[in-house]
Order: C-alpha cells, then structure tokens, then sequence
C-alpha cells in the first residue's frame, strides 16, 4: 500500500532520468559535430546536420510516439525506444562513412530517443492527475533535460579524448539504452482506476483538435518561440566571440542558461499548483516569452560580459516557458487531458522544425550582412510575436469562460474535491459538481456523457 502511495513520485525519477540520458545525447551534437570534423575530414556544412537531424527527429517523432503510447502504452513504447536509441548509437560507432552516420546517429537514434522522450512527458501528468502537485511533479521531471544538457558535456569530451570516437558512441550506446531499464517503471495505471470516464475518453480521444483555430494559433506560437530559441543556442557562443570574448566564456552563457532553465521550471511548477488556476499557464507563457523577446535590448545597450550573464538568465526562463508544467498545463486546459498524448506529440513536432529552421537562416542573416544585428532584431520579433499568438487564443477563450454547478450522480470512485481532498463515494450517491465551462465541444461531451463520463 505504501509503495503504491509512493509510485507515482517513481514515475517522476524515471521520467527525469529518461530526460537526462535523451538530453544529453542529443544535446550534446555540437561536440559530435567537432569530432566528426576531426576525424572524418568532411566539410563544415556537410556535417553540420548531424546536430539539426538528431534534435529534429527527436522531436518530430511526436506524432507517431504519440498514436504508439495510445496503442501499446507506455512501457512498450519506452522500452522499444531505448533499444532503438542504443542499436543507433552502436552502428554509429562502427561506420566511417558520413552519410551511414547522419542516418544511425541522426535518425535512428533520434527516432528511438523520441520515443522515451514522447512517454516521458505524458506518463507524470497521468500519474497525478488531479492531484494537488501535479505541475510542480511534472516540473521537477522536466528539469532533467537541464541537468542532461550540463552533465553529458564534459564527460562526452573525456571519453573522447581518453578512448576515442568509436569507443564514445558504444558508451553512449550502454547509456541509451538505459531508457528501456528505466522504461519499465512506467507501468500502465491499474485496470481497477480506469472508469467510464476514461472509456468516454477513449473514444472522443481523436484528431478533431486539429479543426480548432485556437491549436493552430498556440502551435504557430510554440514554433515561432522554438525558431527564436534556436537562435540563441547555435549562436550565442559565437556571437560573444565577436564580442571579443573567449570560447570558455561563451560555453559559460550556456551553463547559464542551462540553470536559469531549471531553476524556472521548479518555480512555476510551485506556482502553478499553488494558484490552481486553469488559465495561469498560458499566462506564464504570454509574459515569458515576450521578456525573452524585449530582454534583446540588453545587448544592444553595451557589450560589457555581466549584460550577456543578464541576458542569459532571462533567455533561459524565457526557454522554461516552452516545456515543462506550462506546456502541459495549456494542452490540458484548451485542448483536453484525453487528447494530450496527441497533442503534445504534434507539440514536439512543430517544436523540432522551428529548432531546425532558427539557426540555419540566421547564420545566412550573419553571412549576409557581417553583423549580427538583424539576427537579435529576428529573435526579438518572433518571441514577440510569439506571445501575441497566446495572447489571442487567452482572450478567445476567455470569452466562453463561465463556471457552473450541477448535480451529478457518480458509480464508487475516489473524487477530488474542491478543496483538493480526496472522498470515496458509494454507488448512487449525488454530489455538488462545480464544472468550468470550456469551448463549446467540450461542453457537448461533458452533457451528453454526464451520468457516464462522471
């Protein structure tokens, strides 16, 4: 009974955990581009989409991940993922060839990543569903992708420089394929808590979100912010050498940014619990995102280094509001937890292609004009706009907003109340509902399947 108790919070470490192993393989393909470099002698554009394929993919497996978890389940889809992500790496390690690499490395392995990663994300949420702590339970697994970035950097340039490349991808390979060890803590919730509730769901659980105009809105602005969020990360660094600052002081912003990231994601993970309000993560989102975009201004006003640490700290809990709690809360809210392996996978999609676009075209931007002002002037203009886009589907929303309470007749079940207690109910008895009212097709759901879905 106590561990039963406790599993959930189990949920939270493996889903941490699969962060940090997806992340900082990944994440860490600027350090395989060098080595590429070094070793394959191939040519600087060539190589460069190692670092944009993997992340791409990752991403961009969403979709399919998401109709797999919906099929399979989670487990399954974790293990199976990790093993694909470790056969990827292994290949990669016996090839010399680039374009064999780009496809093992780039593809494989970002499509198995992609898999744990997908059941990562919805398994915590599920897990606490209607509990008081779920954002700040899906805020603190979230934070293993910082974590994963900052760790996996150093020790990926010691293997290598103490064993090699080849010996390098077959320890990433044993760690990648830790994701399907992990992966078996994300066993399916028990068949004793799936009620008619979840059954309704089940069967409204389809693509028809993607007929909503405020989806298309809020996904316009996901990609725009990851387009911008690219930006900064392919050219941060740099940008601060032409400054006239060192490489280690440029791979410091990083750090920075990895720790304001974390940082922020517990923070609003505790202030959405907190408030236990259904429309304060859009909220974050709106402001976060336009701070990013205004905070720009900073490093036009000088070139002193403590202005890119200020600026840094700000980008980085600009970058919080894109993941995390914030993310799950705005799918859930507008769009239905029965939809959230669908549209968070459509999620991570749009994310990978604005990651793909952002720093290709502004280094052609920095190519063409030898400066690196119209590059700050675009990603001031699409972290803005991207706050517009959730400011609209906020005020559209809003406006069919309204709180009411019915009485409903509910079977045997555990119920959270307002208070965020939880009653045990006997079959028949009639409690007081207070139900949010949200766009007009959920409401249909909810009257049309009343004395089931509740």
């Amino acid at each position: 009974m106590l561990i039963s108790s406790f599993f959930p919070w189990f949920v939270v470490l493996a889903s941490f955990t699969v962060r940090v192993i997806v992340y900082g393989i990944t994440y860490t393909s600027g350090i395989v581009y060098v080595i590429i470099l070094k070793n394959f002698q191939t040519g600087k554009a060539e190589t460069s989409w190692i670092s944009s394929i993997i992340t791409t993919v990752m991403f961009a497996t969403g979709p399919p991940s998401g109709r797999l978890v919906k099929a399979l389940g989670w487990r399954v889809v974790a293990v199976v993922g990790g093993i694909i992500a470790g056969t990827g790496l292994l290949l990669t390690s016996l090839t010399s060839n680039l374009l064999f690499l780009i496809l093992s490395y780039g593809f494989v392995t970002g499509f198995g990543c992609g898999m744990a990663y997908m059941v990562a994300c919805v398994a915590v949420p599920a897990y606490f569903r209607g509990h008081r702590r779920q954002k700040m339970a899906v805020a603190m697994a979230s934070c293993g992708s910082g974590v994963g970035t900052f760790i996996f950097s150093p020790i990926v340039q010691y293997v290598y420089v103490t064993y090699g490349w080849q010996n390098l991808f077959i320890v990433l390979a044993g760690v990648g394929v830790q994701c399907s060890s992990v992966g078996l803590l994300f066993r399916p919730l028990s068949t004793t808590s799936t009620t008619d509730s979840e059954k309704v769901a089940e069967k409204i659980a389809n693509w028809g979100f993607l007929k909503n105009v405020g989806f298309h809105s809020s996904h316009l602005g996901f990609f725009l912010t990851a387009f911008g969020d690219s930006i900064v990360y392919g050219h941060l660094g740099e940008y601060a050498e032409t400054l006239g600052f060192t490489t280690d002081k440029g791979a410091y912003l990083y750090s920075v940014i990895g720790i304001s990231v974390m940082i922020l994601k517990l923070l609003q993970g505790v202030a959405l619990d907190s408030r236990g309000s259904t429309v304060l993560p859009i909220k974050l989102a709106i402001f976060f995102f336009f701070l990013g975009g205004v905070a720009t201004v900073i490093l036009f006003v000088s070139n002193e280094y403590i202005l890119l640490l200020i600026f840094a700290t700000i980008f980085g809990a600009n970058t919080a509001a894109s993941g995390g709690a914030v993310v799950v809360g705005i799918l859930e809210t507008y769009y239905g937890y029965e939809h959230l392996e669908l549209t968070f996978g459509v999620n991570l999609a749009v994310i990978g292609i604005g990651n793909l676009l952002g720093s290709p075209i502004a280094g052609l931007l920095f190519e063409a004009y030898e400066t690196y002002t119209p590059v700050l002037i675009l990603f001031c203009v699409t972290k803005v706009l991207s706050s517009l886009c959730f400011l609209l589907v906020y005020k559209f929303s809003s406006q069919t907003r309204k709180t009411y309470i019915t009485d409903v007749k509910l079977p045997q079940k555990e119920a959270f109340l307002e208070d965020k207690t939880v009653l045990t109910l006997t079959s028949g008895e009639k409690v007081p509902l207070l139900v949010e009212k949200l766009p007009r097709r959920y409401s249909d759901v909810i009257s049309e399947n009343m004395d089931t879905l509740l």
